[in-house]
């Protein structure tokens, strides 16, 4: 095999973050906006993923929704961004459902609103929702937009409009995610990658200390054991962007893992059993 890693996985995620850290290191929260999801991410200083959040899975928001909508309204995919410009009346959405959605935009249009207000109507409803988004991960300065729908702009304007913050942007967002992961292979081949790619580390730092539950995913198999030990509860299997089962911080608590959590040598001493003596691949480790 000329590429000896070449059957490992690294995490799209993982991709987005160094993708967008090479091109912009100030950068500390992504809002990945591609043709099948919406991620909020949140990187450190390195371009390592510190948190995270997705849009379960629903098309609404996505490039294929976008496309889907141009159809709908006649218009190429690449001019419904300044069509949307032009709105002098953005038309009320009351879901960004793909289905419900085409639904009201095929009514809207048939009653004659403009093409123009019904994208900036939906570019509303989407924004609302990626700032919910965000605000689960925190919104840090810098930040940007990576993937396809970045080149859309209406759609930036009103989420720059909506997070109160100017997103900088690469030249091809699109190529954010193929860049991270041409550098993590140009560190494999030189020997400096050290599987850190495939850890996702959760939590937060603040005055007092850095407070992260770092997980390597390349060593998790999923098998649920650090969920049963937690005495916190604060574990559970999820599914990785490859859907397969990978542990993970609760959503619910990353952003005060310091107050549920009391750190590895605290929980050791307090506890015969934690996620780092049942993990039977050494796979979880704490910053405290």
């Amino acid at each position: 095999m000329l590429v000896p890693f070449a059957n490992e996985n690294v995490s799209e995620i993982s991709c987005h973050a160094r993708g967008i850290n090479y091109s912009f290191p100030s950068v500390r929260t992504i809002l990945d906006m591609g043709g099948q999801d919406c991620k909020a991410i949140s990187v450190d200083g390195e371009g390592r993923v510190t948190n995270f959040v997705m849009n379960d899975k629903c098309a609404g928001g996505t490039g294929r929704f976008l496309e889907m909508i141009a159809d709908v309204l006649g218009l190429p995919l690449a001019e419904i961004g300044d069509t949307a410009l032009q709105s002098r009346t953005a038309i009320p959405f009351n879901t960004i459902c793909a289905v419900f959605a085409r639904s009201e935009a095929v009514a809207y249009l048939r009653k004659g609103v403009s093409r123009a207000d019904i994208l900036a109507g939906l570019n509303e409803a989407i924004s609302v929702r990626c700032l919910n988004l965000l605000k689960r991960v925190s919104i840090q300065s810098d930040f940007s937009i990576s993937d396809g729908i970045a080149k859309n702009k209406g759609m930036v304007a009103k989420i720059t409009e909506k997070v109160g913050l100017k997103p900088l942007l690469a030249e091809d967002p699109q190529l954010a995610g193929c860049l991270g992961a041409a550098l993590f292979a140009k560190d494999r081949v030189e020997g400096k990658g050290k599987r850190e790619e495939m850890k996702i580390a959760y939590g937060y730092s603040d005055g007092t200390g850095e407070y992260y539950i770092t997980f390597d995913t390349g060593k998790c198999d999923g098998c649920g054991k650090c969920v049963e030990a937690c005495p916190a509860g604060n574990i559970e299997v999820g599914r990785n962007d490859h859907g397969q089962p990978k542990a993970m911080v609760k959503d619910s608590v990353r952003k005060k893992i310091h107050l549920t959590c009391p750190g590895y040598k605290a929980c050791s001493a307090a506890n015969q059993v934690n996620c780092h003596s049942a993990c039977p691949n050494d796979a979880i480790s704490h910053s405290w």
